[in-house]
């Protein structure tokens, strides 16, 4: 019996190319990159003005692609940075909303307190992470974020609200916040259980002598349990933090989640 034929191969295909790797296409996005600094650096070389001294046209080639191999490498090496930076703000992100979505959509019942994570608020820091700010700055590869922690100090009479502070550490500023420098008008309190409400308290500089800044600093908390908070911070208090693009940006506020790092854990 004669063997089957396989069915020829079609006039016009291609060979088939391997797929592409990360490694390859961050090369040839390399040498794109070098490519189009050479193109610029040589165009400014041709329309520099002359000397009248001897050159050595083949120094100054070197120089140039040497020059723009660094540009190139600084270049991609922001791109991915941005990337990587993104995705984990992204990911503490995505994590913060499905434990609000699971409690925005759990029945009234009551909730076992041991399963919600906010008995051990106090026993470590929240680390904070925003998109909305990152994107805001123009993705900043250097951006600093911050950690939130939370203070309770039980009442020395049944007549008295529970004190809670707030330490908040975000860039390279530090402000302070007490529940009792509010009272008796407004009374900030942590929740015994996991709740969509939120609670606002302002915030100072402690080097300010207790005074309020000018802006904005009312910061709106939102305790979901499981670890973790959500925090509005007054777009104002972020431009005097960071400066930037947002200065001058008035009424909004920059979401933050916060993921909380138990003390003693790596």
């Amino acid at each position: 019996m004669a063997a089957p034929k396989s069915d020829p191969a079609p006039r016009d295909a291609k060979p088939e190319q391997p797929a592409t790797t990360g490694l390859v296409r961050v090369m040839y996005e390399l040498d794109e990159l070098i490519a189009d600094f050479e193109t610029v650096l040589l165009s400014s070389h041709l329309d520099a003005p002359k000397t009248r001294l001897p050159v050595d046209e083949t120094c100054i080639w070197d120089e140039i692609r040497q020059q723009a191999r660094r540009l190139a490498i600084a270049e991609l090496s922001a791109k991915y940075t941005r990337k990587s930076i993104r995705s984990s703000l992204c990911a503490a992100e995505s994590l913060g909303k499905a434990i609000e979505e699971r409690l925005r959509s759990r029945p009234a019942e009551p909730l076992d307190p041991r399963e919600t994570g906010l008995g051990s608020i106090y026993n470590g820091y929240f680390r904070l992470y925003s998109t909305e700010l990152f994107d805001a700055l123009g993705q900043p590869t250097d951006i600093r974020l911050g950690t939130l922690r939370l203070h309770a100090t039980d009442p020395t009479d049944s007549a008295t609200p529970i004190r809670t502070a707030v330490e908040l550490a975000l860039n390279t500023s530090f402000y302070v916040a007490d529940s009792t420098e509010t009272l008796p008008y407004h009374n900030f309190n942590v929740p015994d259980l996991p709740s969509l409400r939120n609670r606002g308290i302002p915030c100072r500089k402690p080097e300010d002598d207790g005074a309020f800044p000018e802006y904005d600093s009312w910061l709106l908390f939102t305790f979901l349990g499981n670890g973790c908070i959500k925090i509005e911070i007054p777009i104002e208090m972020c431009a005097d933090i960071y400066g930037g693009p947002i200065l001058g940006r008035e009424n909004e506020e920059v979401l933050f989640w916060g993921i909380l790092v138990e003390d003693g854990s790596i």
